[in-house]
């Protein structure tokens, strides 16, 4: 995997070149915009050294004439050149975002579970958001730079030496120079860099935890402690971006005097000469050519400044590209199962105890049966978001390891207090995923047997209400039965439920409950136990859940 430290410019570029393959048309189009505002850079000096000495100096000649429509000819040039340029590579730019942040996204959601369990999740919004934009920025202003003012540099000298090839070698000089300031202060810039790009998930974990925990800091007063870590957070953030405001300004500063430098050892020549032989035409036309050289370098020295903050974003995009998608090495696509699940010593390691050694399950679930109080770390092996250590686990007979993940997984559905709703209609989230064609009927049915009809039918738009971030417009027992519906959709054999499902009163209590027992009807449950939940992480009956009295007997259920 690359990282921020190893990935080269040279990596970044060949990595996009496959994301600019079938875009080569449109950036046909602004590679010669670029050109043409390169070469005629050197086209103002030219004019200026004419009109100098040629026209000005005979103000009957009859090219004077044509001066102000050479000059508007000149400035309508570049000026569509300009815009052809600008929008070929900003449209190229957009479509390689597009690209890329398709393409993440993508490979996110083919990732396993473990994954998401290691990774923040505002980190992974941040690379699919924001570090594809800058990391296509950073390549566009490279191939401006390559492209575009490289080639000015080049026209610009070229005249230069045509004009008089002394203060053209000493403006050469001035390019290695700058590069030299800039060089010496990248390395402050860089430690600045990082600093600042870490420091921003630092601010954000304070604010999220202070928002999330606001009872907890009210009831304890740590108002004054959580201020207190934002500060600390905010100050960080300050220090560093002074560290790459003083090197910013220490190479500004070296570079604005070297340019003092070459411009008054190179001109202060020209201007004797052209006061010998009255060559101002020359002399004037060359000053304008060494001023008008300062802006293309100092635009690549601008981009060297920040290409590592683009490398670095370059660096996670790709990343996230390169990781292996959830192995499914499964082949056989089992169907509608009976819902029989056999666990053959099955060894895996519990949440709740994850520093005792691993567990040994061995028992049977017929069609229809129960098994409650299970650890989380076990009902996530049902459907493969984890392997177990020893053992396997069949359905039907079938082991599950040789099960495709789509076969195996549309026979199974979870409903927790975390389910998640996405800020879509009613309607979508009952008919989410592979249930999405489901009709009008189908999606009404569901939503009567979660006993959800009621309080759906008085939201403003009904089933095409639109329910906000995780079901922020709806109450809890709503957002439960809304999952209820869904998994009852769905219609699996298997279920995996939460013994922390509960209503926040008796009438919704008793809703939720009708609609758990249709939904457990006939089906194999499993039941994950609250946080605190039973050391034992087989099975037991619980006297703590909201789904007591919807047990079955369970012969193979294994009571402390």
């Amino acid at each position: 995997m690359q990282n921020a430290q190893t990935m080269t410019s040279h990596q970044l570029y060949t990595r996009l070149a496959g994301y600019v393959a079938p875009y080569w048309g449109m950036l046909a189009v602004a590679l010669p915009g670029m050109l043409v505002l390169a070469v005629t850079e050197p086209a103002l000096p030219l004019l200026l050294k004419l009109m100098l000495d040629g026209t000005l100096v005979n103000p009957k000649h009859e090219l004077v004439q044509l001066v102000p429509l050479v000059i508007v000819a000149f400035f309508v040039a570049r000026g569509v050149a300009s815009h052809l340029s600008i929008y070929a590579l900003g449209w190229v730019s957009g479509r390689l975002v597009v690209d890329l942040r398709v393409s993440t996204f993508d490979r996110l959601l083919t990732l396993p579970a473990r994954y998401y369990a290691d990774h923040a999740s505002d980190s992974l919004v941040a690379t699919i958001t924001a570090d594809t934009n800058r990391t296509v920025a950073t390549a566009a202003a490279a191939v401006t730079v390559l492209v575009r003012d490289a080639l000015t540099i080049i026209a610009l000298l070229a005249w230069m030496f045509y004009l008089d090839w002394k203060p053209a070698l000493l403006a050469l000089s001035l390019i290695p120079a700058i590069m030299l300031i800039v060089r010496l202060s990248n390395g402050q810039l860089q430690t600045g860099d990082r600093e600042t790009s870490s420091t921003p998930d630092g601010m954000a974990q304070v604010v999220q935890e202070s928002v999330r925990n606001y009872k907890v800091i009210k009831l304890d007063g740590g108002q004054q402690y959580q201020s207190q870590r934002l500060r600390n957070e905010v100050e960080r953030v300050h220090r560093a971006t002074m560290k790459q405001a003083t090197a910013k300004a220490f190479s500004t500063a070296l570079v604005h005097m070297a340019v003092g430098v070459v411009l008054a050892l190179a001109i202060y020549p020209a201007a004797q000469q052209a006061a010998t032989d009255g060559t101002s035409g020359s002399f004037v036309s060359l000053s304008v050519a060494m001023l008008l050289l300062i802006l293309p370098v100092r635009r690549i020295t601008t981009a060297y400044l920040f290409r590592q903050q683009g490398l670095a974003a370059a660096a996670s995009v790709f990343a996230l590209l390169e990781q292996k998608a959830e192995a499914d090495g499964g082949t056989i696509d089992i169907g509608r199962a009976r819902g029989e699940l056999r666990f053959e010593q099955v060894g895996f390691r519990c949440q709740s105890l994850a520093d005792a050694a691993p567990e040994k399950v061995m028992l049977t679930l017929q069609p229809g049966e129960t098994l409650a109080q299970v650890d989380s770390a076990l009902a996530d092996l049902v459907p493969r978001f984890s392997q177990p250590d020893s053992g396997k686990i069949l359905l039907d007979g079938q082991d599950l390891a040789t099960l495709t993940l789509t076969s195996l997984r549309a026979n199974i559905a979870l409903v927790s207090r975390e389910t998640a709703l996405f800020n879509d209609t009613v309607a979508a989230n009952i008919a989410y995923g592979a249930k999405g064609h489901a009709t009008e009927a189908e999606i009404i049915a569901a939503m009567h047997a979660a006993h959800a009809a009621e309080f759906i039918r008085e939201l403003p738009q009904g089933l095409q209400t639109v329910v906000g971030e995780q079901g922020a417009q709806l109450a809890d027992d709503q957002r439960l039965r809304i999952a209820i519906a869904r998994a009852l959709l769905k219609d699996p054999p298997i279920l995996i439920l939460d013994e922390t499902v509960s209503a926040p009163d008796a009438e919704s209590g008793q809703q939720v409950q009708a609609a758990l027992a249709t939904l457990m009807q006939g089906r194999t449950s499993i039941i994950i136990s609250a946080p605190s939940g039973a050391k034992d992480p087989s099975a037991k009956r619980t006297n703590r859940s909201p789904l007591k009295g919807l047990l079955q007997p369970h012969s193979n259920l294994v009571v402390p």
